[in-house]
């Protein structure tokens, strides 16, 4: 694997409802280079009187990945883009036959011919790494999909990248189409994953332990339609899973809410690594076992993401779990009481259908303890 690259600024701000300004890009390019993303696609160069502004000022940041512009393949676009000096120019062009025919109105001839004039356009005028992003790959033809990879390495193409534009692949699809690209090209693979089936995250982990050399992502998760690949699942992922500690967990954190924020799309209380509720445990089995030992039941330290552990108390709650929770309020019971009590908590839980408060259940204590 040699990198992540994340698309928040391109794919994430194509999202319905979704308008960032300039400092808001910036403040969300600080916090992607605390995570160490490797590689930030900042957007499109066409029609936006931005994006210069953005990539002078991004390029000026301590600790700036390097920086690439998305663009159709087409002469003019590829020209625009270049101006701007991007370090990766990311040509995109559609290879399933739904896009070419009903889309573009073309045929399969003219999808090779402008591969091969877009690739050398621009190896004409520059010298930055070349991505070609295959849209719509995961319904294209396998060997016509194939063949177009082949021209463009041909060209001198750097990577071309497969997007499963519909989120319609599996994990072990993915592996297998993953390994079959590796061996047929030399170049490098990138993989761009939709998550319409909530498979996102999953098939771009495939992805890579399959061979692929980078995989997108977005904060929270955030593009058209479901979404893609989520940032801070991927990146928790290959930090606690596969060793990879060139990324910091700390600012994902900060960075996933900064991005609810601006978005105005708020964070799922049980999204993975981020949700403010994901270490929250009332179960009385979990919480025996938490008591015991954390790892029984947590994948990592919440404190790692910036969370914390908590307990409550409600109609799913245990004896050992009660007594730890009065214990923590600095009250010690015996253990007749501490199970009458547990019925009162049980039946009060789920009378109001919620967990208790800590004053709640001192109520419930006091009461029965005093007759």
């Amino acid at each position: 694997m040699k990198g992540i690259v994340d698309s928040t600024l391109r794919e994430g701000e194509q999202a319905a409802h979704v308008y960032l300004d300039l400092n808001e890009k910036l403040r969300i390019i600080e916090l992607l280079i605390d995570v160490g993303i490797d590689e930030i696609e900042l957007g499109i160069a066409q029609k936006n009187p931005e994006i210069k502004k953005l990539m002078k000022k991004a390029k000026k940041l301590d600790g700036c990945p390097k920086l690439g512009l998305w663009c159709r393949c087409l002469p003019h676009d590829i020209d625009e883009t270049l101006a701007l000096f991007p370090d990766i120019l990311n040509l995109s062009i559609p290879v399933s036959d739904i896009h070419l025919k009903n889309r573009l109105g073309r045929d399969r001839d003219w999808i090779m011919r402008r591969v091969g004039e877009s690739i050398r356009q621009a190896g004409n005028k520059t010298s930055c790494y070349l991505s070609l992003g295959l849209e719509d790959a995961s319904r294209a033809d396998t060997e016509f999909l194939e063949k177009v990879c082949l021209i463009a390495q041909e060209e001198g193409i750097d990577r071309v990248r497969f997007a499963d534009t519909l989120g319609i692949m599996d994990p072990l699809t993915m592996a297998n189409t993953i390994t079959r690209l590796k061996s047929l090209l030399k170049i490098d693979i990138g993989v761009h994953t939709h998550n319409d089936f909530g498979m996102a995250t999953a098939n771009a982990v495939s992805a890579l332990s399959a061979g692929a050399d980078f995989a997108d992502v977005t904060v929270n998760g955030l593009g058209e339609r479901a979404g893609n690949a989520a940032l801070e699942e991927i990146i928790a992922f290959l930090v606690k899973k596969r060793g990879m500690g060139k990324y910091r967990l700390k600012p994902l954190y900060s960075l996933s809410r900064y991005v609810a924020e601006v978005s105005h799309i708020p964070i799922y209380q049980k999204k993975p690594v981020v949700g403010e509720d994901i270490f929250t445990c009332e179960s009385g089995i979990h919480i025996d076992g938490l008591i015991k030992d954390t790892s029984t039941y947590e994948p990592y330290d919440p404190s790692e993401v910036c969370l914390e552990r908590k307990f409550l108390v409600g109609k799913k709650a245990g004896k050992n779990s009660l007594y730890h929770k009065l214990k923590t309020l600095g009250i010690k019971t015996e253990s007749h009481i501490l199970e009458a009590l547990l019925i009162k908590v049980k039946n009060e839980s789920s009378r109001i259908k919620m967990n208790l408060s800590d004053e709640n259940l001192l109520h419930l204590y006091y009461s029965l303890v005093n007759g």
